[in-house]
């Protein structure tokens, strides 16, 4: 038996290095924030990423400029263990209400531009939470991507007081159109303001850090960013080649994806300065992770994770994932802690000490006691969907669920002795085999009342309505 490692992959060296690290600067450390008053309960911040690979930060050993990240990841917890699902909707729909995705019908795919369908807007997602516990401000910035159709889909209709950004996905970084419509918005109407998305998003999250400091807030700030459409600015780009139109497409792709991480990584850094800046830096919870992995092709990078987006391998669906609340845990370490994106919920109750019955059952625990060292860990099983289940140890796969994964039987892999996921474990630990068998069969059976259609499934023909403003109710 190998080396107990708890499934932490071994370090990887990528032949990709940045033209300049010069022009990477760290804003300068706001002066102390004990200076400031604190509210007593923190400010939530959740940072989102849209297909950053786990080999794309600088923390996990990327060449990509990540130094914000890099900084919050030696300064806050890194959780080396954290799940999302495979895709982008049912990641989001999981946030959102710490639910598993298969209960509300977005699992198998995203909600595309040509579909009436969103999240059930009887679900109580966390603004709502939120707003229950006192918390005045509660803004998305950024992508929504869980129904633009109706308007009872639509973010301002479930909770948040403010939304600054897009409906869909891959939406193009300057015009910011969607199937040749405008998809920018600020609150009800639409936005015409100008620039990369990246950094509009940005500039946003920290107006209302400015805004809202005096009580305690909820910012949700919705990265497109590294998404394809590959785009990126001129500047960002000359931080990794001088010559991009010349390079061979797959270079071309690692060196647009890079400049759009550290344009990310860039507007992280002045989000993080801005809560310095206003003395609340030590009372915020700030949480980052990716809704998925890189996707094939794409030009990021999930090594040495096997598999990519679209698929339950551990390069879909664990991803960099970084946690960070000076006043309310000890920082500076790394735990390797089962967890995952719907387990922000009942954290986040458990870190207000909310009591009350969540509105409908919970999927997701509450990893506080890990946190503050309470506990040291939470022995958990985590269903993914579509046949697979993760625990610490283990993690099943059951044949027929992923037709990418061509699997002839379940297959089980065992983190101790094999981090990778290279080598079918069934055989040597059939009891846990069957355990998970039959959690995962009971989870893969549930039937929501009502569910997304597959992907293309309207697409022919379809029209964008004018700046994908919806008149449905």
């Amino acid at each position: 038996m190998g080396k107990k490692n708890h499934g932490r992959p071994p370090s990887v060296t990528l032949n990709f290095k940045p033209v300049n690290t010069l022009k990477i600067s760290l804003p300068l450390i706001a002066l102390s924030s004990g200076l400031y008053a604190q509210p007593s309960r923190p400010n939530i911040v959740i940072i989102l990423a849209d297909d950053l690979g786990w080999a794309n930060v600088g923390f996990h050993g990327s060449p990509i400029l990540t130094p914000h990240l890099d900084r919050l990841a030696e300064e806050g917890i890194q959780l080396n263990r954290f799940y999302t699902a495979p895709i982008s909707s049912p990641t989001r729909a999981g946030l959102m209400t710490g639910r598993y995705p298969s209960r509300l019908g977005i699992r198998t795919t995203v909600i595309p531009p040509w579909r009436d369908f969103g999240l059930d807007p009887e679900e109580e997602i966390l603004p709502e939470i939120l707003e229950k516990a006192g918390y005045p401000n509660r803004a998305i910035i950024g992508k929504w991507h869980l129904g633009h159709s109706r308007k009872a889909y639509h973010p301002m209709a479930n909770g948040f007081t403010h939304f600054y950004g897009h409906l869909n996905g891959a939406i193009d970084y300057f015009s910011h159109e969607r199937e040749k419509q405008l998809d920018w918005h600020n609150d009800w109407e639409s936005s015409c303001d100008q620039g990369y998305s990246t950094d509009l998003i940005t500039d946003e999250a920290v107006k209302c850090i400015h805004r809202y400091h005096e009580t305690p807030f909820f910012l949700y700030v919705a990265y497109n960013a590294p998404h394809t459409p590959l785009q990126a600015k001129p500047e960002d780009i000359a931080l990794y080649t001088d010559n991009i139109e010349n390079l061979p497409e797959k270079e071309r792709k690692q060196a647009l994806y890079a400049a759009m991480v550290t344009c990310m990584d860039r507007g992280i850094g002045k989000i993080l300065e801005a809560l310095r800046k206003n003395g609340i830096d030590q009372n915020t919870l700030v949480v980052f992770f990716s809704d998925n992995g890189a996707e094939p092709n794409g030009g990021g990078n999930n090594l040495p994770l096997k598999g990519h987006k679209f698929q339950e391998w551990d390069g879909g669906l664990r991803v960099p994932a970084l946690i960070s609340c000076p006043a309310q845990f000890k920082q500076n370490r790394q735990i390797d802690q089962i967890t995952g994106f719907v387990d922000i919920v009942p954290t986040i109750r458990a870190v207000l000490g909310i009591e009350t019955t969540p509105h409908r059952p919970l999927d997701g625990v509450s990893i506080l006691p890990v946190l503050t060292g309470a506990q040291q860990q939470i022995e958990r099983d985590l269903y993914l969907g579509c046949g697979a289940t993760v625990n610490q140890d283990y993690k099943l796969i059951l044949p027929g669920k992923n037709d990418n994964m061509n699997l002839k039987n379940a297959f089980l892999a065992y983190y101790p002795d094999d981090a990778r996921e290279t080598t079918n474990a069934v055989a040597d630990h059939p009891q846990e085999a069957a355990r998970l068998q039959k959690i995962t069969e009971q989870f893969d059976a549930m039937e929501p009342n009502v569910k997304i259609a597959p992907f293309n499934e309207g697409r022919k023909g379809f029209v964008a309505p004018h700046e994908w403003k919806s008149e449905k109710e």
